[in-house]
């Protein structure tokens, strides 16, 4: 999507409303995460994952058509909620047939999907969108999601041991909407109020703590809530949970926005700039590999939290200590060093957590782990976001601009046209903006590592 916005927005003239193609998709996915999980426990994945497939094809076939902003916008929430499912389900399915021990090695290759298509991803959207067009980013799901449904009608399990009753008590769905929403728009306000008028983020930022602190209450006096408390009442679980959140939000911030540092304060060429997270990938993807091999074999997972927190934290202090000093190469190669220490224990989150709770909330535990990363990865590249974007635009406030150049719209490109002295006084802001996000990650990391320490000792079932 990323690549093809600009265009987007420009043929419907609604660049006021670019943000929502983005937010209306992740908040669908938030919201209907939870909701797959609680699902599964009751009509079984097999049927989840098919209805999944059907929604993000028609939705997808919807963006495609849209004729207005307001008319992708919607499209794009339909997707999210599609999108959900394809997240979770295949890793819930997985859980179902793999023995503990085994399932990290039968995720990896999910996992390097994902990874390689968040480099990949907007190159190709570039390319459909110059070419065929920006609606064959959509349409393109089509070919491969009629593949997905013939490959899977034949092969999908079938569940018999599946929880009776009501899926879910309806008020903590209520709550939890509106906990979600209230949560996104609050997000999406604080880059906007960094820079500007503060009410909307404080309004927003209130309602969302009220609203949170009203679903947690209806999520514990609630016999049967959306999530369930039940399913991570024990230690094991919770530090698991703790562990994984933390250990991938902090590389959300480093992936969105380790290029703009790039270009704006080393002034690397955009395509150099692009393939900066490649070692990032390669990194985590290597890890992945080796770590869930060796659980295989041993079923030992304490040592690759403690080997990989130590290593990623190092990485981080080493680009935080030393980073404007031997510049964009030792990023590069911080950044593969960061990869490969969360890697070795990244993909043990979800296996972890279930072997610590009970089977019957298989479905629910697995929701959990993947809703609470990926609203903390969120959060955490808000805030990172609206800090860097606030330190770079208040600094350069103070730097004599040439005219015609303004600080809140300088682009790669102007950095040419300015004297030497002039580019470093930019350079430098961009590089004060954002250094103190290295020493962040590196403390996060740091945290890791201390938490596991505490790990329960667990012997992962081999079969």
């Amino acid at each position: 999507m990323a690549t093809s916005l600009p265009v987007i927005v420009a043929e419907f003239n609604a660049i006021q409303n670019i943000s929502w193609i983005i937010a209306g998709y992740s908040l669908a996915t938030a919201i209907a995460m939870p909701i797959y999980g609680r699902l599964v426990d009751k009509f079984g994945s097999a049927k989840m994952f098919l209805f999944a497939i059907v929604v993000f094809l028609v939705a997808s076939t919807l963006c495609g058509f849209s004729q207005s902003i307001f008319m992708l916008s919607a499209s794009r929430v339909l997707q999210g909620f599609g999108a959900a499912g394809l997240s979770l389900l295949p890793i819930t399915i997985i859980s179902g047939l793999i023995p503990e021990r085994s399932r990290p090695k039968y995720i990896v290759p999910m996992v390097s999907v994902w990874s390689i298509a968040s480099v990949a991803g907007p190159v190709l959207g570039g390319l459909l969108t110059v070419t065929a067009g920006w609606r064959w980013i959509f349409w393109i799901n089509l070919p491969l999601g009629l593949l997905a449904i013939l490959l899977a009608v034949p092969a999908l399990p079938r569940q018999y041991k599946l929880r009776e009753g009501k899926p879910f008590g309806i008020s903590t769905l209520v709550f939890f909407i509106f906990a979600a929403s209230s949560l996104v728009f609050a997000l999406h306000s604080i880059t906007e109020g960094f820079t500007g008028d503060m009410t909307a983020t404080y309004s927003l930022s209130a309602l969302a703590v009220v609203m949170i602190a009203l679903f947690i209450w209806r999520t514990i006096k609630s016999d049967n809530p959306l999530i369930p408390i039940k399913a991570m009442n024990n230690r094991g679980t919770i530090t698991v949970l703790i562990l994984g959140t933390i250990g991938g939000a902090a590389v959300f911030p480093l992936t969105g926005f380790i290029p703009t540092l790039l270009q704006m304060a080393y002034a690397v060429p955009n395509w150099l700039a692009g393939l900066s997270l490649v070692p990032l990938v390669a990194g985590v993807l290597s890890a992945n590999i080796f770590s869930s091999r060796r659980l295989a074999k041993t079923g030992n997972y304490s040592n690759f939290y403690l080997v990989g927190s130590a290593t990623a934290a190092l990485s981080m202090f080493v680009m935080y200590f030393f980073s404007q000093q031997l510049g964009a190469p030792l990023i590069a190669i911080g950044l593969g060093f960061t990869g490969f220490g969360f890697g070795l224990f990244g993909q043990f989150t979800v296996t972890l957590a279930q072997s610590f709770s009970e089977s019957k909330f298989l479905g629910s535990v697995t929701s959990t782990v993947m809703v609470s990363r990926d609203i903390s990865g969120s959060v955490v590249a808000t805030i990172a976001g609206g800090l860097f974007g606030f330190g770079v635009s208040q600094a350069l406030v103070s730097v004599n601009l040439p005219a015609g150049l303004r600080g809140i719209s300088l682009q790669p490109a102007d950095l040419v046209g300015l004297s030497p002295g002039l580019q470093a006084q930019v350079q430098q802001v961009y590089f004060d903006a954002f250094h103190a996000t290295f020493l962040n990650s590196a403390v996060a990391y740091v945290l890791v590592f201390a938490l596991a320490l505490t790990l329960p000792k667990r012997d992962l079932k081999a079969k």
